[in-house]
């Protein structure tokens, strides 16, 4: 089930308290050129429904409650595909991420990714990345980090919005798996629907980008 929190403005009152796994391991705070360009394709919206891939993090739904006013909807896709991986049920994962993303097209402003698209199989990634293309809203924008080198993955990454330019990197232990890389043109494919707005390669082979509906 999804987790959701509605904002109706600036509060001196946080959300409620989620129960939150131990504190995993922190990074450096990175600097993010593209994170200001989303939250300023979402700034004129009014209310706007903010979708987040990965796991509940009480700063950012406060920092997005404030910066945007929004309505923000949690589906931690990491804890989807963490099972699904330990259970060896690799192929069912895509009809398990049709399910969850089981929302009315056209119904959201804005979509955080994250990482998530580095720990899916090219079959499993162009279905999520069909049904959310579907989801969004015309005038809405996407958020996502592609890594751009082979690897072996062991760990999940938690983003945790510091600033409008900030993110700090946490890591959570993950079941070992092979970084599917995904290159500009594989990307632009999985996203027919969607234009890109900003790319940028990062120092750690990162690249960070967002998407715009038209």
């Amino acid at each position: 089930m999804p987790s959701l929190f509605k904002w109706s403005g600036r509060s001196d009152q946080g959300p409620a308290a989620v129960p939150m796994a131990p504190p995993p391991v922190s990074i450096p705070s990175s600097t993010s050129k593209v994170l200001p360009r989303f939250l300023a394709a979402l700034a004129a919206v009014p209310a706007p429904v903010l979708l987040d891939l990965g796991p509940v993090v009480g700063q950012n739904i406060t920092f997005f409650g404030e910066q945007l006013a929004c309505k923000i909807v949690i589906e931690d896709l990491h804890a989807e595909i963490e099972d699904h991986k330990r259970r060896g049920a690799d192929d069912a994962l895509p009809d398990a991420i049709e399910r969850r993303l089981a929302r009315e097209p056209a119904s959201i402003d804005g979509i955080m990714c994250w990482d998530v698209f580095d720990f899916l199989e090219r079959r499993t990634a162009q279905a999520l990345a069909t049904r959310l293309v579907a989801l969004l809203r015309p005038g809405g924008a996407l958020y996502a980090f592609f890594g751009a080198t082979a690897a072996e993955l062991r760990h999940y990454t938690r983003y945790t919005v510091e600033a409008a330019d900030t993110l700090r990197l946490r890591t959570t232990p993950a079941t070992p798996a092979p970084r599917n890389v995904f290159v500009t043109r594989d990307i632009n494919r999985m996203f027919d629907g969607l234009v890109v707005a900003e790319s940028v390669l990062l120092k750690s082979g990162t690249r960070e980008t967002l998407f715009r509906k038209p």
